[in-house]
């Protein structure tokens, strides 16, 4: 069986977000234990280094119309969990892209 799509992001995650080998584990069981774990680190982000986070944003190649709507209208207490749900997404976006056309390059 075929690994799950998004412990394939994981690897992605962690080299975008400059995080040490082990802060995510190598594997998940769904993707709402990915965005709770990923939650905490977007938040010490938000708090300790902004500037970061919108470089990681941006690296990830995020829609920048996506974050800023997102910090705009969020809810406060939500916004790192937005902030991971759009990480994510772009993430899974970029394994699907490479799975599908991968062979091609």
């Amino acid at each position: 069986m075929a690994e799950p799509v998004y412990n394939q992001a994981i690897p992605l995650i962690t080299r975008d977000l400059s995080l040490r080998k082990g802060d995510l584990p190598e594997e998940v069981s769904d993707l709402s234990e990915l965005r709770s774990l990923l939650i905490p680190i977007v938040s010490h982000l938000m708090d300790t280094d902004f500037n970061r986070l919108l470089n990681v944003l941006y690296r990830i190649d995020v829609q920048e119309s996506k974050v800023k709507k997102t910090l705009a209208e969020g809810q406060p207490d939500a916004i790192a969990g937005d902030i991971s749900d759009l990480i994510i997404e772009r993430e899974l976006q970029k394994v699907e892209l490479r799975r599908r056309y991968g062979s091609k390059f």
